[in-house]
């Protein structure tokens, strides 16, 4: 039993250690995808959010998106296919930047591995709210920031790591 007891105990604090996360507390995407690049652009508002892998390895992470109320939106998982419709990879040593509602493709400053991160759904039609994305692996594996801009302004700010 005193075995079955530590084996226990040794599972439960390495799935505690080894998950980990970031929280992009606010995001506006709502400048037309017709804008593309364009940094500020001349319409609505703008959000990047970068996320740099600081290991060797390939990482797979997951996203959930809320609205401005903390209603979980999406994306839901797709058993059919190898990553579910919330996964995707930030390659060994580099750094992805993504606009989590507008579908820029590569001509609007997206790379391919950027492109291949799921959107903000729109359930409710809005273009805001919060999101989580969370890894197997130590909260300093992925480093986050978030970029804003419209005509008006702009900003930055880095994504603390959490647990």
């Amino acid at each position: 039993m005193k075995k079955l007891s530590t084996v226990m105990m040794m599972a439960l604090i390495g799935g505690m250690a080894f998950a980990s996360s970031l929280g992009i507390p606010w995001f506006v995407d709502n400048a037309p995808d017709s804008q593309g690049a364009n940094w500020p652009p001349t319409q609505g508002t703008r959000t990047y959010i970068y996320l740099h892998n600081n290991t060797t390895s390939d990482i797979v992470c997951s996203i959930a998106y809320y609205s401005a109320e903390g209603v979980f939106v999406g994306p839901n998982d797709d058993p059919g296919t190898p990553y579910d419709d919330t996964t995707f990879v930030i390659p060994a040593l580099s750094t992805v930047a993504f606009a989590p509602v507008a579908s820029l493709g590569a001509t609007g400053g997206e790379s391919s591995v950027a492109d291949a991160i799921p959107n903000r759904p729109l359930p409710d039609g809005k273009k805001n709210g919060a999101a989580a994305i969370t890894w197997a692996g130590g909260p300093n594996d992925i480093q986050g920031m978030l970029a804003t801009a419209n005509s008006q302004l702009s900003y930055a700010h880095l994504l603390p790591p959490g647990n």
